[in-house]
Parts: C-alpha cells; sequence; structure tokens
C-alpha cells in the first residue's frame, strides 16, 4: 500500500496529487476534523478540549502528539519535543460517525513573550489484510496551533519596501511584536488587469519572513508601478513599487 501523509498549509498541493493517483487506483483513508483549528489559553483558561470527529462508516484511529513550535531566521518552522503543556490521550480511537476529546493544558502562563506549540492530530492506517492488491491510502494530519499569549500583548508588524530583480519581487515581513500574526495572502497588481497572489502563514514573535513572486516578463516589462498588498490576521500593508525594466531581467 502506498501512503500519503498531508499536513498543515501543504495539505492542498499533496491533495490535488493524491486525487491525481487516485483517478487510477482505489483509495482508502478515513475523514474527520478537528475542532478548534487553533486553541489561546490565556491566564484563568489555561485548558482547552479539542474535538476529533469521524465522519467515516469506519473506526478511526489517530495519535496525539504536541510540540513546541519556533520559527528559524528564514521564517521556517522548527519543530522539537516540550514538557511545557500536558495533553492527553496520546492515542485514540474513534467510533463511526463519533467523537473524542483531547485535552491540553498549560502548566504556568506565558511570560513577556508569547509561547507557540502544535499539536499534530494524525490518522493511522488500519493493518492491511494479506493480499490486498496494491491501493494509495490518503492518511490526514491536523496540526492545531496552540497560544500562550503574553502578560502585556505587543503586536507589532513591519512591512518593508518590495524590491525587484531578475523579474522576482521579494517582500520582507517582520514579526517585531510579542505575540503572533498571520499573513493571509499577499497581493501583486499591476493596475491594469493582472493580478497575482500567493498564501501567507503564521509569523511568531521574532521572526521575519521573506515572500517571493515570480512576475511574468511580458507583464514586468510593460508594467509603469507594481502595487504590493498584504492583507492578514493582525497585519495589513499596501505598498508600490516603481518598475525599472532592466530589473525586469
Amino acid at each position: 500500500m502506498m501512503t500519503f501523509r498531508i499536513a498543515g498549509r501543504h495539505a492542498a498541493r499533496a491533495a490535488a496529487f493524491a486525487a491525481a493517483a487516485c483517478a487510477l487506483v482505489p483509495a482508502l483513508g478515513s475523514d474527520f476534523s478537528v475542532s478548534p483549528v487553533r486553541v489561546e489559553l490565556r491566564p484563568g483558561a489555561l485548558s482547552e478540549t479539542i474535538t476529533v470527529m469521524n465522519h467515516a462508516p469506519a473506526r478511526l484511529r489517530v495519535s496525539v502528539k504536541l510540540m513546541e513550535w519556533t520559527q528559524d531566521e528564514q521564517g521556517n518552522d522548527i519543530y522539537k519535543d516540550s514538557g511545557d503543556i500536558v495533553y492527553f490521550p496520546r492515542q485514540l480511537e474513534v467510533e463511526a460517525d463519533g467523537r473524542r476529546l483531547v485535552r491540553v493544558g498549560a502548566k504556568t502562563p506565558a511570560g513577556p513573550t508569547e509561547r507557540t506549540y502544535r499539536v499534530f492530530i494524525e490518522e493511522q492506517p488500519e493493518a492491511s489484510p494479506e493480499g490486498r492488491n496494491a491501493q494509495i491510502a490518503v492518511y490526514f494530519r491536523f496540526g492545531v496551533p496552540i497560544f500562550l499569549p503574553p502578560a502585556v500583548p505587543r503586536m507589532q508588524a513591519d512591512v518593508g519596501e518590495p524590491v525587484l530583480d531578475k523579474g522576482k519581487l521579494s517582500l520582507q515581513v517582520r514579526n517585531g511584536g510579542n505575540q503572533h500574526f498571520r499573513v493571509v495572502r499577499v497581493i501583486v497588481s499591476d493596475g491594469a488587469g493582472h493580478q497575482q497572489e500567493i498564501a501567507g502563514w503564521y509569523s511568531l514573535a521574532g521572526a521575519q519572513k521573506t515572500y517571493t513572486l515570480d512576475i511574468p516578463a511580458e507583464v514586468c516589462r510593460r508594467a509603469k508601478t507594481l502595487n504590493v498588498s498584504v492583507e492578514g490576521e493582525g497585519v495589513s500593508a499596501d505598498r508600490k513599487l516603481d518598475v525599472d525594466p532592466a530589473r525586469c531581467l
């Protein structure tokens, strides 16, 4: 049996690939969801429950693992084991059309800077009967963000000026505050009908990330200016770039 695991922001691309493969080969895998999709553990409410809902007609088996979540100098996600959060159970079974609870709780509240974690709830495959023909199974994994807000929250989203070089537009977004914000999308338009966008991501406290878009050559050559918009939760900015044709090549 071939298996694929789908998680976080890569889910759409992986699901599209799996869907194409499944058009040729029978597919396995369950249908489940979790709620809420993110958790905040605030002083006075340092515990929460996450509901795992099985929408399939068969029993679901999942594993649960919590990791500390930070970001490196390029804004890439880094995960490591942590004992700051209590969570249980670590393994659970959910009957058909049923639901189970995962409980999470912080030992202590956050200090001057928000602490961030993710709890990964991952479907576990059932053992394959011997002799079964090769099939493609899509196993899902949800990474639920868990935030411990700082005692005195301070939001500061710093959006730099866009830069164009060799037809590639880049824009740096930095989190100068002590809590996260989330870029939903970065949109570029030329004011003459062309528009393109890329998906954004979380920006944790103190982190920075550069978003890049490849501008089509014909658009870059004819454009006088490019309008760049950042849309998100806790961040919103508009920038304008005067296009130097020499930077399009």
